[in-house]
Order: structure tokens, then C-alpha cells, then sequence
């Protein structure tokens, strides 16, 4: 499976990811259809805004397992500042976020899919699919 992320990007659009992304949510939510819905509705507004994105979201439990939160790994067809700045206005009021520009070089596609499978909720979905 990390294989399949790390190539994912190359293989569809010729250019790697150029985004990271990390989010977590204000309230705890443990149902894969919560945090399919909110990371549609991002990508409903990047797309909004004419900002192209597919890539990999993975789900992930916290430390305590008491809430989901996601991993994505992203090709935008816009400067990185552009995607920062859209993404960031739209998360601000639903969690926190992490977003920094991807560097294929720190192994990122291994860290998210370590998890995958663990449990019934540690997932990963296309974006292009949401």
C-alpha cells in the first residue's frame, strides 16, 4: 500500500504531491462517513474555487482511540500558498490542521499507511472519490 500512495500522484498526473496535510476535528468522531463528508465538502471548496486536488486521505485513531483523524497526502494544480490559504480558511472553524509542503524525501507515504487495517476505521480513500 505505500508503494500505491507514494506513486499515486506520478502515475496519475505526472507530478508528485505538493501538499501535506494533517487534520483533526473540534468534536470526537469515530464513523468513517463524518470524516468522508467533511473532506469532500474541502475539496467541494477548493474545486470552488478553481483549485484542481486529488490524492490519498487516511484515517487514523489518536493515541487514546477516542477520535478519528486524517492524513492526506495531495496533487493541487495551484501554488502551494493558494492551496495553504484556502484549505486553511475553510478547516480554521472545524479543527486544527498541519499543512506544509511535501517532500518526498521524508517518507511521508510510509508514516500514513502504517496504520491502515489496524482497526475497522483506519481507512484511506481517493479523493478523487469523495
Amino acid at each position: 500500500m505505500e508503494k500505491f500512495i507514494n506513486d499515486y500522484s506520478i502515475k496519475q498526473y505526472g507530478k508528485d504531491y505538493n501538499v501535506k496535510l494533517d487534520l483533526t476535528y473540534r468534536y470526537k468522531i469515530k464513523n468513517d462517513s463524518v470524516w468522508r463528508k467533511w473532506i469532500g465538502r474541502l475539496k467541494k471548496h477548493l474545486n470552488k474555487n478553481d483549485v484542481f486536488c486529488d490524492g490519498i486521505v487516511v484515517s487514523e485513531y489518536d493515541y487514546c482511540f477516542s477520535s478519528l483523524h486524517n492524513h492526506l497526502l495531495l496533487y493541487c494544480d495551484t501554488e502551494y500558498y493558494v492551496c495553504e490559504s484556502l484549505i486553511f480558511n475553510f478547516w480554521k472553524n472545524i479543527g486544527s490542521m498541519k499543512i506544509e509542503k511535501y517532500n518526498s524525501s521524508l517518507g511521508y507515504s510510509s508514516y500514513i499507511s502504517k496504520h491502515l487495517n489496524k482497526t475497522d476505521n483506519n481507512n484511506w480513500e481517493m479523493l478523487s472519490l469523495l
